[in-house]
């Protein structure tokens, strides 16, 4: 069984493809990437490394020739997204790949403030339920590992400036990602299945400040301000107001729950709970000491 996964050279592709190595032969596993250079090293290790580009739908042809499954990681090309996506999943089934394995994102639907982030992967969903192929998807919730600036910004500054009110984030690792991926791929019985791949806990800004102090022995207050107030605050300290409006809608959206996804999905894919955001900062804890 030949296992695709396209846009391999990111962060979650390079550590799919690690899992798949353990679990396939390097023979039976297909990285697709606009960058083979970058995979160089996988390629020494006996995977098979192709060029393929989603904006340039007729290099998809050669890319997924001999494919069965496939992970299609979301891409980051807002705004395009869509269209990539279309011409992946129309490219796979014309190279007769069998089942898409799509990474999604959790409440992936038009009224979340965060846009087309949520937006774009919901659209995909749709059109991988209508595309004839057999389909998984798997819903993530915000990357663990993107915690560690907004903490050593608390840490620095003492304060967890944030507009997130009560809501609660739920911060999943992406090698747990990664993980439910590989299984997803190489095992049986998920056709049809949408998986929300979470975090263990979902945590409020008190949890945050009350973690970061503990893994630095630094103060941490939690300060609240309103969405104007905070894009204002970004704007002065230099953050492009494109990224302070993102940063705020993201905020919007955990204060309304879109973020506070906590579910079982993982454990009874792997066997075990998904690691904790305490693990992940203790693992990057010399960074947040560098701050303190």
């Amino acid at each position: 069984m030949s296992v695709i996964v396209t846009g391999a050279a990111g962060h979650l592709g390079r550590l799919v493809a690690e899992q798949l190595l353990e679990r396939l032969a390097p023979e039976d596993l297909i990285l697709v990437t606009r960058r083979p250079e970058a995979l160089r090293e996988l390629g020494a290790r006996g995977a098979d490394v192709r060029y393929g580009d989603f904006d340039d739908p007729t290099s998809l042809s050669d890319a997924f020739a001999g494919g069965r499954r496939m992970l299609l990681i979301r891409t980051d090309a807002m705004g395009r997204r869509v269209r990539q996506h279309r011409a992946a999943i129309d490219a796979a089934a014309a190279a007769g790949v069998g089942h898409v394995v799509f990474t999604s994102h959790v409440n992936p639907v038009p009224g979340n403030p965060i846009g087309a982030i949520a937006r774009e992967p919901g659209t995909t969903e749709a059109m991988l339920h209508r595309s004839g192929l057999a389909w998984t998807v798997l819903r993530f919730g915000s990357f663990a590992e993107l915690q560690l600036p907004p903490a050593a910004v608390a840490v620095q500054n003492h304060r967890l400036i944030t507009n997130i009110g009560d809501g609660r984030i739920v911060p999943v690792s992406r090698r747990d990602c990664a993980e439910a991926a590989a299984i997803t791929l190489t095992t049986d019985g998920h056709t049809g299945n949408t998986y929300e791949i979470t975090g263990p806990q979902a945590l409020s800004p008190s949890d945050l400040a009350e973690l970061y102090a503990a893994l630095t022995g630094q103060p941490v207050r939690v300060v609240q301000l309103g969405d104007m107030m905070l894009a204002w605050v970004l704007g002065c300290i230099g953050t492009p107001m494109t990224d302070a409006w993102s940063i705020t809608a993201f905020g919007r959206a955990v204060r309304r729950g879109y973020f506070d996804v906590v579910d079982p999905a993982f454990e009874r894919l792997t066997g075990r709970p998904p690691v904790a955001l305490r693990d992940v900062l203790i693992a990057q804890r010399v960074d947040l000491l560098a701050v303190a």
